[in-house]
């Protein structure tokens, strides 16, 4: 048994695992308190400072946001012209003012309330209501952007116009308020904690007031953070200092919110840690004995489990490169052992995986074949015969240039789907195709079905693409999106390149699904059961693109809110596939 080399290495690492867990109990109890905090004042730290610049995105967006408004038309309407404005036309554009505010308001849940003020004429316009009938007299020395009211409130506000050296007998024209109260900020501060452990609090720097809590319950949090008190002791001394440690009746870390003027302070409970440090002393009693057992144990096991089995595989396995590849030959076959059967077992597993693999790569190509000829000849029979029938009209009529026209495109057609074979082709070469089936639909419809066909994004045209996989899209408008159409029937055809993701929509103003045919087409897309030939071509173009272009290619639809169908192909062209 120990002429095994193997089982030398083997008791030879599990004795020096064994000593260093042993030596690593000994010291583990004070080192790894002192470790952990540090850990946990560095994690701190990262992530009250991401939470910080989340915030002061949120109030940056915000103030931008308010900033663009001053340029918006029905205020300067109601600002220029509000004497001079008929009731109607003033209700008017007060009503679609305080419709972007509340717009706004939905954009950035962390605002309670949106109003713009007009000082001279003591009006109020809200994104709750048009008119607030209330105006709070306001004094404008400083004019600040953002500033805490004693309410516990935060105010962004932007000025029209802004004075440079304000005085207080001159007022702004107008100016947009966004009042953030605790209640939002506490939804804000919860969302931005999310599954961690502890509370985030928004604390005064002046005062140390608690101004908003990620709990559900202000007071609650408060009374339940002994580690707060800590903190509002060091926040009246701290001066000009941006970032604040506490490490007594708990671990909490602050970051100075400069432009308000309030601290983000994230307390982090004691408990979770003393009750593991407190357990490990007990542990590094019980680890001396159990590392001599576990080492006595292991040296007898590993001889009767490891050391004679292992000489046995490595005689079956001698002269391996005379074998067939990643068997193992059986000997003793009538000795009917464990060994033997696992024996017996891996090489049948082996061979039946070899098998597997084999008819599962012969079964998706059979499978890629197929979709594709079925993609060829779905789109053939009907619309050849259709292509023919229009072609003796045409003839019948003498339409000679008209005829020549069409029979170019049809020609061209039958010549891209006939030979692009399984090879990918360019997007420039897939769109042409495209380009030529709709001049044949267009001389098809006339007057009835007019299509419009954006441009191709400069950065797809030379990419490689698959085949036939945009134009099932463009025929399933016209053949179910617009099989009812008699006149003023549209196609639009519109296509983007954006984060190495080219996307390809085809909407029609037709009569669309209802909410239930569209649930159900989508469910079955899920599920795969797909029994109507109607959306058989658009299960087909999703099944070919999510196999060839992976996680995040595929189909949408929907119905236009103005009414038609909208589909989009999604295809993610990756850094290999983007040159011929």
């Amino acid at each position: 048994m120990f002429k095994s080399k193997t089982f030398r290495k083997m008791l030879i690492s599990i004795t020096l695992v064994c000593f260093c867990f042993y030596g690593i109990g000994l010291f583990s109890n004070l080192y790894s308190r002192r470790v952990l905090a540090k850990q946990i004042q560095d994690t701190l730290d990262s992530k009250v400072r991401f939470w910080e610049e989340q915030l002061e995105q949120e109030i940056s967006s915000l103030l931008l946001t308010q900033s663009s408004l001053m340029d918006d038309s029905n205020l300067l309407k109601l600002h220029v012209m509000w004497d001079s404005m008929s009731s109607y036309q003033r209700n008017e554009s007060i009503k679609q003012f305080s419709y972007r505010l509340l717009n706004i308001k939905v954009l950035h849940g962390i605002a309670g309330s949106i109003k713009t003020y007009f000082p001279e004429r003591k009006v109020v316009i809200s994104a709750d209501a048009p008119i607030l009938e209330e105006y709070e007299d306001d004094i404008f020395e400083g004019y600040e952007q953002s500033f805490l009211s004693e309410e516990g409130n935060i105010c962004l506000t932007v000025y029209f116009p802004f004075y440079v050296n304000p005085r207080k007998d001159r007022l702004p024209h107008y100016y947009i308020r966004t009042t953030i109260t605790p209640s939002t900020l506490q939804d804000t501060l919860s969302d931005m904690l999310g599954e961690d452990e502890g509370i985030l609090f928004l604390m005064d720097r002046e005062e140390g007031r608690v101004l908003a809590s990620s709990g559900k319950k202000l007071i609650e949090d408060v009374a339940g953070t002994p580690v707060l008190n800590e903190v509002k002791q060091q926040l009246t001394g701290m001066g000009e200092a941006e970032i604040l440690h506490v490490s007594e009746d708990g671990f909490a870390f602050g970051c100075l919110f400069p432009r308000l003027g309030v601290w983000l302070v994230y307390c982090y409970p004691d408990r979770i840690l003393e009750e593991p440090l407190d357990f490990f002393g007990v542990f590094t009693v019980a680890l001396t004995v159990l590392a001599l057992v576990l080492l006595v144990s292991y040296a007898y096991y590993a001889g009767k489990s490891f050391a004679r089995p292992l000489e046995k595989i490595m005689q079956a396995m001698e002269d391996f490169q005379d074998k067939e590849s990643f068997l193992i030959e059986e000997k003793n076959r009538d000795d009917r052992d464990e060994l033997t059967v696992i024996y017996h077992r891996y090489n049948k597993i082996v061979k039946k995986t070899e098998s597997l693999i084999r008819e599962n790569l012969d079964s998706k190509y059979r499978v890629h074949i197929a979709e594709l000829r079925q993609l060829q000849y779905q789109i053939q029979p009907h619309f050849l015969y259709n292509s023919i029938f229009l072609i003796y009209r045409m003839a019948q009529m003498d339409e000679n240039e008209t005829m020549a026209e069409y029979a170019e495109h049809l020609g061209k057609y039958y010549q891209y789907i006939t030979r692009v074979g399984n090879s990918r082709v360019r997007v420039s070469q897939e769109i042409g195709h495209i380009e030529n089936y709709l001049a044949i639909q267009e001389t098809r419809f006339g007057e009835r079905i007019r299509t419009f066909l954006g441009d191709t994004p400069d950065a797809v045209k030379d990419m490689e693409i698959m085949p036939l996989i945009l134009q099932p899209l463009v025929e399933n408008a016209y053949e179910h999106g617009m099989k009812d159409c008699m006149r003023n029937g549209e196609i639009r055809i519109s296509m983007y390149y954006d984060d190495e993701i080219f996307c390809f929509t085809v909407e029609d103003n037709g009569p669309g699904m209802s909410d239930a045919e569209l649930a159900r087409m989508r469910l079955k897309m899920e599920e795969g059961t797909i029994e109507t030939e109607e959306i058989h071509a658009i299960y087909n173009t999703n099944i070919r693109l999510k196999l060839h272009y992976g996680e995040g290619s595929g189909l949408d639809f929907e119905n236009r809110e103005e009414g038609g169908f909208r589909v989009t192909a999604r295809i993610r062209l990756g850094e290999e596939q983007k040159h011929v």
